[in-house]
Order: C-alpha cells, then sequence, then structure tokens
C-alpha cells in the first residue's frame, strides 16, 4: 500500500493537493491518511442516516477524518441527503484514493526553486519502476518543448513521452495535445524575494556563450560594474524590456516559466492569469510511499548572502519587477495554508519526523533514471532552434555603446 506523507527537505518546498502544486519553500507534500480498503463499505450512521462511504467517491479516512465528518456533515437531521453527501465531497474533496503510484505525470521544473532537487527525486521513482517515456533534452537548448519559446509539442522528444521532469514553459492547451488525458501537472514556487536573489547569484556575471547564455541579462545590465542588489534593481527596473535576450530571468521568472507574460501590468488580468493556472494544474496524489519521497541525496546548493530588502525605493523597484511573481505567490501560499489547517499541523509535524527519520546519509549513490542521446533530425533541428531564437532565447550580448531598451516611464 502506498501512503502519501510530508517531506521536509534540505532546500524545502511544498505541494498543493488542490488543483495545483506549489513551492511555499518550507514544507513538500502532505496528504491525507488512508483507511483500509475492506474498510470502504462502510456504513456511517448517525441519527438514523446511513450512507455508505462509496458515496464519497471512494475517499480514505482515517478515525479522526470519519468522526470529523460525521460531526459536521451529519450535525443536523433538517439537512438534505443530497446537501449531506455534496457537503462530504467538498470536506474531503481532495483525500482521494492511492491504490498505486502515477506514471503520467508532468512536473513544470521552473528555475532556482529547488527543482533540480525534485527533478532527482522523480528520476530515482522512474528508474524504480522502470519507467522509460520519459522527454528529453536535446541540442541546441538543454530544455523541453522549445523553451523559452511556449511548450509545442512539435519539440517534445521522443514523441509519446508521458512524464516530463525537465525545464520547459508551461502551456496548458498545447500539452493537452501530446500527454496523457489523466496526466498530473506541478510545479514549485518559491517567495520571489528569495528567488531573486538565487538567481542572481546563480548566473555568471561575465559572457558564457552556450545555448543558456548564462551572463545575460546580468552582464547587460551591470556593463561591468560590481553592483549591490539595490543598484542592480534599479538598473534593471528601467532597461529589461522584451527585446533583450533573457530579460525574463529578473522580471516575474517564475511566472514567465509557468506561461504568464511577464510584462503584465493590469491587477485584473494577473489575476485572471493566475486563477487559470490554478485551474490548469491538476495534481490529486502521485502516490509515493514514503522511501520514494526520503530519496533525496542531490540538491544544487550555493552559498551567498541571503539578505532582507535594504529600503523603500530597493523594494519599489522590486515590486515594479517582480509584480506577478508576488501576487502569485500570495495566491497560491494563501490556499496552501488553508490546507495545512484542513489536515492538521499535528499531523503535518508527524509527517515530517517520520520522514526526517527516513532519510539515508549515503542517499547519492542511489541510482537515478539514466540520460539519452537521441538523434533528432537536421530540419526539426534548425526548427527548434529558430523557434527558441523567436523567444528571446538567443545568445546576444548587446554592445553597452548601443542599449537595446528605451527607458521606462
Amino acid at each position: 500500500m502506498y501512503r502519501p506523507g510530508l517531506c521536509h527537505l534540505s532546500f524545502i518546498f511544498s505541494v498543493f493537493l488542490s488543483l495545483t502544486a506549489v513551492c511555499v519553500w518550507n514544507i513538500l507534500f502532505f496528504a491525507p491518511g488512508i483507511l483500509p480498503k475492506q474498510e470502504m463499505n462502510k456504513v456511517v450512521t448517525l441519527k438514523g442516516i446511513e450512507l455508505k462511504a462509496s458515496l464519497s467517491k471512494h475517499y480514505y479516512l482515517d478515525e479522526n477524518d470519519t468522526y470529523n465528518i460525521k460531526k459536521k456533515v451529519f450535525a443536523s437531521m433538517s439537512t438534505p441527503l443530497s446537501t449531506q453527501t455534496k457537503n462530504l465531497t467538498q470536506l474531503i474533496g481532495n483525500w482521494k484514493q492511492c491504490h498505486k503510484p502515477v506514471f503520467n505525470f508532468v512536473f513544470v521544473k521552473t528555475h532556482k526553486t529547488g527543482s533540480t532537487t525534485t527533478s532527482v527525486l522523480l528520476k530515482r521513482f522512474m528508474f524504480k519502476h522502470r519507467l522509460t517515456q520519459f522527454s528529453t533534452r536535446v541540442f541546441p537548448g538543454g530544455f523541453v518543448g522549445g523553451y523559452p519559446g511556449r511548450f509545442k509539442c512539435k519539440f517534445l522528444i521522443p514523441k509519446g513521452s508521458s512524464i516530463n521532469v525537465e525545464h520547459m514553459r508551461f502551456d496548458a492547451e498545447e500539452m493537452k495535445q501530446c500527454f496523457h488525458p489523466d496526466t498530473r501537472y506541478f510545479t514549485i514556487i518559491r517567495k520571489p524575494w528569495d528567488h531573486f536573489l538565487s538567481a542572481l547569484n546563480f548566473f555568471p556575471h561575465y559572457e558564457k556563450r552556450t545555448f543558456m547564455c548564462g551572463g545575460m541579462p546580468t552582464v547587460y545590465i551591470e556593463q561591468g560594474k560590481n553592483m549591490s542588489t539595490a543598484q542592480f534593481l534599479s538598473k534593471a527596473a528601467v532597461m529589461l524590456n522584451t527585446s533583450v535576450p533573457f530579460y525574463f530571468r529578473f522580471q516575474n521568472y517564475q511566472s514567465y516559466d509557468l506561461g504568464i507574460d511577464p510584462m503584465l501590468e493590469d491587477v485584473n488580468k494577473i489575476n485572471i492569469q493566475i486563477q487559470q493556472l490554478d485551474k490548469d494544474m491538476n495534481l490529486d496524489l502521485l502516490c509515493l510511499d514514503w522511501n520514494d519521497l526520503s530519496k533525496i541525496g542531490h540538491s544544487n546548493k550555493r552559498s551567498y548572502n541571503r539578505k532582507p530588502i535594504m529600503d523603500e525605493q530597493e523594494r519599489k523597484n522590486f515590486e515594479q519587477l517582480y509584480n506577478i511573481d508576488i501576487a502569485l505567490y500570495n495566491h497560491f501560499n494563501k490556499t496552501f495554508w488553508k490546507r495545512v489547517e484542513a489536515y492538521g499541523r499535528d499531523r503535518m509535524d508527524k509527517d515530517v519526523k517520520i520522514l526526517r527519520s527516513k532519510q539515508n546519509p549515503l542517499i547519492d549513490e542511489l541510482p537515478v533514471s539514466p540520460k539519452r542521446k537521441l538523434n533528432i533530425s537536421s530540419t526539426l533541428r534548425a526548427d527548434l532552434q529558430k523557434y527558441m531564437f523567436e523567444n528571446n532565447g538567443k545568445c546576444i550580448y548587446p554592445s553597452w555603446k548601443e542599449p537595446l531598451y528605451v527607458k521606462k516611464n
């Protein structure tokens, strides 16, 4: 039997169990307790009302859950049975059955959010179950689906992949065309200020002419000068726009990876995009067992000064550049803590202790799903490169004498 659990990692992140999955940078993946399967047809009786567990679409409940449901849903004889059933479904809506692990899933791997560590966890899960239908990065990009352009089925390699754990730019409608209909989608969202500091200390501050173009737009913004975070944000706020290669790395980077236009300023449009993302992400349970969740040995760590915002002007520039990421994080952070309360903080604390007790200091020796080298046609390769270049993916270091930006009002 697979028992979902909570994982508290060295980098620490969280996954929602509503219709999305996000990172709050504190806690990973929780799910409810499981009632033995033979109890599924148990009749719940309260004040003469009988309702079989099958009415709840085979949700699994432990004793405390059952007690709370009785107390909250069946407290009044005057409530119609149809309403009681609806309330029951709402109360335990995400506490679903978990017979077996899920083999159709897309991890939308956002940058600088602990996603590399997560992908290693998932790759070991894939190795354990001998899963081979996973997408593969190919030259000229270290990404999937045409990143930094929106995901395109045309560039999903190999065709027929049912799993993704690599960097891509989310596009729900396009992905539905080439992934299985029951695919679970999930991602990670990090606190925007921490994310900015991580990106600033990850991308090189010198020209690096590779497919990832690591030095852009950092080199362009700094123009050979050593800058404080305040100075960097001040320059970025006036220099970044869609004509600058990889501009999005310091302008709503997480929102960009999740398919949202990072230049949006209209609050109503931003909220609509976030609500749509909430609907598009549809993770229920991956059904990982405790051992799957504890197999975390790889992490992408770097040491740097995690300092707070220093003054009001720095905050203003940051909020201008990360307005969508801030709204995105606040939305899902609020939803997450509601789920925590519903699940129970004490139960979550117990799960953390269980998982910590299972962590293996020799875990790096565990195998991961092997990398593959696939050959693609020269025509497809040319099309992929063209699509990347058209979507800010061309490695160009603009001349400082001829800047690419127009100062914003």
